[in-house]
């Protein structure tokens, strides 16, 4: 077998790898390895892309492709992570988020990145997958919603519960909007609007419908009145004539899940936390308590505190205090740039794709006001968050300058 045939090979292998990561990325279900160890199909298929793409350049000794590399926000925010191991006593537990994070943040960009600028088609591929993966999600989705018999947490789609599902919905809907704009045939507008509608009704919670909808208003609003008018007025409708009537009454759902006070007239398990891990940042404000060890120290902080009894509902944390409190400010600020390092090295927007790049701004802002209510940063939200980035980033570089991929 010649070397280029060997090439040909690894480079469809590679591409078939990130496709199939991309389209099973989505989910939360996991097998155990050992105690407290878990592998989803996606860590394994992320991996064997990276290696694939290692041996390719063994192979053809092109070792200038070693530049490839994350954001120096990425980077930095896996170096706060490292240095907040000192904080903790038992190292495996932090040590196991820290691989998850790498995994996200280094691997997963790179092997993203190098999809997006080594396959022409890559752009539209991936898309299609994200949208295919979204009709299962949402089909699974409507079915729980449709069953009397499946509490309102239980709506979930491929995920743990409804909370994280609303944050794949965040990551994916303005960006679908976007497509739906920018595509020229009715047929995929009209396919598009009807799983967007789909994913938008059996959304049950509240920050994320708001943040979808803000978002999709935005879109249609840079997009001129012929889209804004009936954007919002669907938006109008859906809130006012739709929702209250739907089998859930999905309206009072959305409320009561950020409600400060719930039903019986105390405040709910969600804010008295948040004052808990703000405190826990106050007390360790550089290196947090360990990464994963946010549970197991959140307690000793409610003071005088009242507290629910019983079990929590699950993923109703804020992400950026949980980052905080977790491995320090310096973690959280390098967090926070990841949002914007797509843009770092942009001077105007491109032209050729200006909507779909205002669709991945939507699903970016979106997901980071969802995180707001809930912890978004877990196995099966991860790596689509990282996707994104990527996708951002590319879109902007590749448009804006010299229409190449900036490394």
């Amino acid at each position: 077998m010649t070397n280029n045939t060997q090439q040909n090979i690894l480079q469809r292998l590679f591409f078939t790898l990130t496709c199939i990561t991309i389209l099973i990325a989505p989910t939360q279900w996991s097998i155990a390895i050992t105690a407290g160890v878990y592998l989803s199909p996606a860590d394994v298929t992320i991996a064997l892309a990276a290696g694939v793409w290692l041996l390719d350049i063994l192979i053809r000794r092109d070792w200038k492709n070693f530049r490839q590399r994350p954001p120096w926000s990425h980077v930095l925010f896996i170096l706060c992570a490292t240095a907040s191991l000192l904080a903790v006593s038992s190292k495996l537990e932090a040590l196991k988020e820290l691989i998850q994070y790498t995994e996200y943040f280094i691997v997963g960009y790179i092997v993203f990145d190098i999809f997006m600028c080594k396959y022409s088609n890559a752009t539209m591929v991936m898309l299609g997958i994200v949208c295919a993966s979204l009709s299962i999600i949402t089909l699974l989705a409507a079915i729980q919603y449709l069953n009397p018999d499946v509490e309102d947490l239980a709506v979930r789609g491929t995920f743990g519960n409804r909370n994280v599902l609303s944050g794949f919905f965040a990551l994916t809907l303005p960006l679908l909007f976007a497509c739906m704009i920018e595509t020229r045939s009715w047929i995929t507008k009209i396919l598009l609007l009807i799983l967007l509608l789909a994913s938008l009704l059996i959304n049950l919670s509240g920050a994320s419908y708001i943040a979808i909808v803000l978002a999709i208003s935005m879109i249609a609003a840079r997009n001129g009145l012929k889209w804004f008018i009936p954007t919002a007025a669907a938006m109008i409708i859906l809130q006012s004539m739709v929702l209250p009537n739907l089998p859930r009454e999905n309206d009072l759902v959305h409320f009561h899940s950020m409600a400060l006070y719930g039903e019986d007239g105390t405040v709910e398990r969600r804010y008295p936390e948040w004052q808990a891990a703000e405190s826990m940042v106050l007390t360790n404000p550089i290196l947090g308590v360990g990464p994963g060890h946010y549970q197991k120290h959140v307690g000793q902080y409610y003071d005088n505190m009242p507290r629910k009894t019983g079990p929590a509902e699950p993923d109703i944390q804020n992400l950026y205090l949980v980052i905080a409190a977790s491995m320090g400010l310096p973690a959280l600020l390098a967090f926070l740039a990841m949002f914007m390092t797509p843009f770092s090295k942009a001077n105007i927007f491109p032209m050729k794709h200006t909507t779909l790049i205002h669709g991945a701004i939507g699903s970016l802002a979106a997901f980071a006001f969802t995180a707001l209510w809930h912890p978004l940063l877990v196995r099966g939200i991860g790596l689509p968050f990282v996707l994104l980035l990527a996708f951002t980033r590319y879109l902007v570089q590749t448009e804006s300058i010299n229409g190449t991929c900036n490394k």
